[in-house]
């Protein structure tokens, strides 16, 4: 399914646009890329030259900004999982992907890479996933994982699936109330950001919930010990407060680690899908990300997912979501792949549906005070037709945000 109708198109004509709230003022909108070091690179071992590339070419065309995830999960990237950097803690070395070429400390590159986007004038920031990998239960015996009620796990195992895959999925998604999990947390994050201690930020893909967990031992537990009460006995409305509070906690507490290693560091944070499933309010708060406790952690801003799953009211659905995220600051998490992973079903995306997103992007932010700028998301996997519509549009001359004004982000 294409994303070509004309609530897209209108929008990139100036015509039939969604009202963005805020003040217009000077300001200059970032653009940059969302890439990583093995996530759906298949064969590919990636290494400083692709990198060191990639860099050059942000430069030429004005991109400010690189986020990396520093792990791939199989699941959905068979080819790799696990973490791609080398972990000096005992503990998380049963997780490293040994096909990742950042992962052996011979050939750690990364560091580098650091080093001359910093040269460039590009801010460098990596993305941490609130989950896990196989061999997470070795090094944190007792962890648990979202469970819904009748027990299990969240994601269908297909009954054929072989002990590796049955093992990825069973350990994706584990549970902040979890004393193991937040301990794996903090040791991964740890251990990332004291061997990168020179990154602008650091950006975390969740913790959440879902719309009916989580149902593990130490979430009911931990629900009582707050409440007083059981899953059985809550109320919705109090149910979701308690799991945007946890929530809350949860980044507040990883937060304050991010800060301990670097005070300079940024903190960004995943939140928001448009989806024509549930009310916006009500997929946050099953999720635990209710607006104003999400604002109490401080984060540097937020990320709100712009995937196309709406058609042509993609940018009505994307806007009422940052509305409801108001008065947080945000930066566009925005898919642009034509090809999707396994098991991870989005629209494919051409180069109309690039440059009408970024026309209404750039329109939006005109209006809105809170918008910072939109990243694009998967750098590695893009047709180069998609590639060159996003340096064509971020740069266009009908654009008041010119290539020149862009480079002082």
């Amino acid at each position: 399914m294409q994303l070509l109708g004309m609530g897209l198109a209108s929008v990139a004509a100036g015509i039939g646009m969604p009202h963005c709230h805020g003040r217009n003022k000077k300001r200059n909108m970032v653009f940059g890329w969302t890439t990583c070091l093995t996530y759906q690179t298949g064969d590919r071992r990636l290494g400083y030259d692709y990198y060191s590339r990639l860099l050059d070419e942000m430069d030429q065309h004005g991109m400010t900004r690189l986020i990396v995830m520093m792990a791939s999960h199989g699941a959905y990237s068979p080819e790799n999982h696990g973490l791609a950097w080398p972990a000096r803690n005992p503990l998380l070395k049963p997780q490293i992907d040994p096909r990742a070429l950042n992962s052996c400390e011979e050939t750690e590159f990364f560091s580098q890479i650091i080093k001359k986007a910093h040269h460039l004038g590009i801010k460098i920031y990596i993305e941490i996933k609130y989950l896990g990998m196989r061999g997470i239960r070795r090094g944190y015996p007792g962890v648990e994982f979202l469970t819904p009620p009748q027990g299990g796990f969240i994601h269908q195992i297909d009954p054929a699936a072989d002990p590796l895959e049955r093992e990825a999925i069973e350990t994706l998604h584990i549970c902040c109330d979890s004393e193991p999990a937040q301990r794996y947390m903090r040791d991964k994050i740890r251990d990332v950001l004291e061997r990168y201690s020179d990154l602008d930020g650091l950006v975390l893909e969740h913790p959440s919930y879902t719309e009916n967990t989580c149902w593990c031992r130490s979430s009911q537990q931990r629900l009582l010990q707050d409440t007083g009460k059981t899953r059985d006995n809550i109320s919705p409305e109090e149910l979701h407060l308690w799991k945007s509070t946890r929530v809350r906690d949860t980044l507040i507490d990883l937060k304050k680690l991010i800060k301990s290693i670097n005070p300079n560091f940024e903190f960004g944070f995943y939140t928001g899908l448009p989806t024509s499933e549930f009310d916006i309010a009500d997929y946050q708060n099953f999720r635990g990300h209710r607006t104003e406790l999400l604002a109490q952690v401080g984060c540097d801003f937020v990320m709100p997912y712009c995937e196309g799953r709406n058609g042509d009211k993609e940018p009505e659905m994307v806007e009422k979501v940052i509305d409801h995220l108001a008065p947080l600051k945000f930066y566009l998490h925005t898919t642009i792949r034509k090809e999707m992973p396994q098991g991870y079903a989005l629209p494919p995306k051409d180069a109309r549906y690039v440059k009408n997103i970024i026309a209404w992007g750039k329109e939006c932010f005109a209006r809105n005070d809170r918008f910072i700028g939109m990243t694009f998301f998967n750098e590695v996997k893009l047709p180069e037709e998609n590639r060159q519509a996003v340096y064509e549009s971020i740069n266009s001359k009908d654009s008041s945000h010119a290539l020149s004004a862009n480079r002082s982000s």
